[in-house]
């Protein structure tokens, strides 16, 4: 468990929050959570949403000189969006922007130095077990340059404007990218003021074989190098083997603890990109019924940034 009383790192830096919308119900319910933590930071919001126009809408606006209905539509669902969250407090912009979502998202986060990007998604079914999150929410999830808030259809909604989080749960594989993760869910734990938690999930190998072993000595090693793992049970080895779980058990966790945070560290290279539709972290994004904060190993928030 982590130690409280060593706080031997600046909070999470959280000046400006992306919040990704394409108005729909599953948007929605993430913009709950976007302006709860918002809120808790005294952090700018910014509400971005991708317009796609046909080539005869971009013809029409030349010869026009004006903005096409699409467009104003989305401009006027983006105004009020920002309208409601304004009649709290937050300071709110918006940020509309043409082409393909991905790369209008990841723009955006870029552009606005984002310390926290927010998305909604939904399950999207395809035969009987194969279940897709949607390209889109992939690619972002992947490639975001900064920790992303993804908000699956199963979360609860209704929350207020502090992120009550009962607790963080760090789901950790002992991979390069687990080590970030866990350090962001400890510090997010003290910024919250609510316990971290490290989950090992079972990989490929089994618990007791020499390559699992190898994985965990070397993931506990890189988490004691940091000041602030110091004497701290998530260092131990034998820790993480008393503790590995399935992807049944997470998700079962994910139900009976629905006010959890989940944490997990993701990469381009990982596994957890090239078993994504089939692995414990698609499940996570397309079934758990708590939101899933992502890590990207080469994107974290930067203190002095």
């Amino acid at each position: 468990m982590l130690d409280r009383s060593k706080k031997t790192e600046p909070p999470i830096p959280m000046r400006n929050i992306v919040f990704a919308t394409d108005f729909l119900e599953s948007s929605r319910l993430a913009l709950d959570y976007a302006v709860a933590l918002s809120h808790h930071y005294g952090a700018r919001l910014i509400i971005v949403h991708a317009i796609e126009l046909s080539h005869e809408a971009k013809e029409a606006e030349f010869l026009s000189r004006r903005p096409c209905l699409s467009r104003e539509h989305a401009l006027a669902r983006l105004e009020a969006f920002a309208a409601s969250v304004q009649r709290v407090g937050i300071n709110t912009e918006i940020d509309l922007r043409e082409g393909e979502p991905c790369a209008a998202v990841l723009g955006s986060a870029g552009d606005n130095n984002a310390d926290l990007l927010v998305l909604g998604t939904h399950g999207i079914y395809r035969g009987l077990q194969h279940v897709l999150v949607g390209s889109n929410a992939e690619k972002i999830l992947l490639s975001a340059p900064c920790p992303t808030l993804t908000v699956g259809r199963h979360v609860m909604g209704g929350i207020d404007l502090d992120p009550r989080f009962n607790e963080i749960l760090c789901i950790s594989d002992f991979s390069p990218e687990s080590v970030p993760a866990a350090h962001y869910a400890a510090a997010l734990g003290r910024d919250l003021g609510i316990r971290s938690v490290l989950v090992p999930i079972a990989t490929d190998n089994a618990p007791g074989d020499s390559a699992t072993h190898a994985r965990i000595e070397r993931f506990c090693a890189e988490l004691a190098g940091n000041t602030e793992f110091p004497n701290c049970e998530w260092c131990n080895p034998a820790y993480h083997l008393d503790r590995i779980a399935t992807t049944e058990d997470i998700l079962r966790q994910s139900e009976i603890c629905s006010d959890s945070l989940f944490v997990v560290g993701v990469h381009n290279e990982s596994r957890w990109n090239r078993h994504l539709h089939t692995s414990f972290a698609y499940e996570l994004v397309a079934k758990a019924s708590c939101p899933l904060l992502s890590v990207h190993g080469a994107a974290q928030s930067n203190p002095d940034r």
